[in-house]
Formats: C-alpha cells, sequence, structure tokens
C-alpha cells in the first residue's frame, strides 16, 4: 500500500514537473513575441510609420509592370511588400528615391519585394525614361488612372504601406522617408523573420 501511494506521489510530481516546464516554455516563446511586436512598434514610431493593427488584409490588385507583365499583389504572399505609390513630377516622391533603390538592393535576395505604383498620366514612356535617367531597379507598376489610390485610400503621394508574408497590411508612411536608415533596415528584417 505504501509503495503504491509513494508510486503515485512520485507520478503526481513527474505530471507537475512537466506541466511547469511546459508552461515556462510557453512563457518565454510568448515573450519572445511580445518583445518582437514592442521592437516593431518601437521602430514604426522612430520612422514615423502608422501601424496598422488588426486583421487588415491589403486590397487585391492587377497592374501591368514597365516590362509589359501583370502583376497581382495576391501571387506575391509568402513575402514581404514595400508597396509605394509615387509620380515622377512629385519631388518628395524623388527624394527617396536613392535610399527606395539601396533598400531594394538591400533586401533583393530576401523574402522582401519593393513595388511601386507610379500614377502618371503620361504612362510608360515618361516613368521608363525617369527609371533609365536614374538607373532605378526596383519594380514598377503603372495606374495612370489611380484606380489604386482609391483602394488604398491613398490622399497624397509618396505613400508606402509595409504588408506582411501573410498579406495584411502592417504600417502606412505618407510622404518622404529615408528608407535605408537603420530603423527602416531593421524593420524589413524583423517582418522578414515574423512567421
Amino acid at each position: 500500500m505504501k509503495h503504491d501511494i509513494g508510486r503515485c506521489y512520485k507520478k503526481q510530481l513527474m505530471r507537475r514537473k512537466y506541466f511547469f516546464h511546459f508552461f515556462f516554455v510557453i512563457l518565454f516563446f510568448l515573450s519572445l513575441n511580445i518583445q518582437a511586436d514592442g521592437r516593431e512598434d518601437d521602430l514604426f514610431s522612430k520612422i514615423k510609420i502608422i501601424p496598422i493593427k488588426g486583421d487588415r488584409k491589403a486590397p487585391d490588385f492587377s497592374l501591368k509592370g514597365l516590362n509589359g507583365k501583370k502583376v497581382e499583389l495576391k501571387q506575391l504572399r509568402g513575402k514581404v511588400v514595400f508597396l509605394n505609390f509615387w509620380a515622377t513630377w512629385c519631388s518628395p516622391c524623388k527624394e527617396e528615391m536613392p535610399s527606395m533603390e539601396a533598400l531594394h538592393q538591400q533586401f533583393k535576395e530576401k523574402n522582401f519585394i519593393l513595388i511601386t505604383v507610379s500614377v502618371d498620366y503620361g504612362g510608360q514612356k515618361t516613368v521608363k525614361e525617369f527609371m533609365n535617367k536614374h538607373q532605378y531597379t526596383f519594380s514598377v507598376l503603372l495606374d495612370p488612372d489611380g484606380e489604386t489610390l482609391g483602394l488604398f485610400d491613398v490622399k497624397g503621394i509618396p505613400t508606402t504601406y509595409l504588408i506582411d508574408k501573410k498579406g495584411k497590411t502592417v504600417g502606412k508612411a505618407i510622404g518622404p522617408r529615408k528608407w535605408n536608415s537603420p530603423e527602416a533596415v531593421s524593420l524589413i528584417n524583423l517582418l522578414i523573420e515574423k512567421k
């Protein structure tokens, strides 16, 4: 009888031990996620990006690129998408483009894609000349009618959206930024590493 009670007691101790180990492992991983979210919020704040909370999926669209191929936003799931709205006549847009090119070069081999949507009325010829003149290599989609501006509630340009790998919009920047700053690079790395 004593032997059975001792065995039951040992089993209870083992169960408690496993429960506490499991509990602490779960707490550890939750704390990592909370730290990452806190760091993400801090970086958004430093770069002056408006965080978009909740489960807001980015609206899908299909536009032709400078190369003539159609691109659909939903095809890019699994990658962090940097989506920038601009025009060749927009001075603030031109101001941020060198840093966008640097960001594109730094992350083009990772789960990241930098896409711009040109809302130039002049269309392909105007945009192609601009891109060639400045030797920018990131992707450009053409929207001369500005249809995507309404989808994304863009009130002025440049406006940039950050879209996570699941297709959710996580941040919005209105106006130019230095996109190759250490904070912006850290934020992109964080979004790429996030599951």
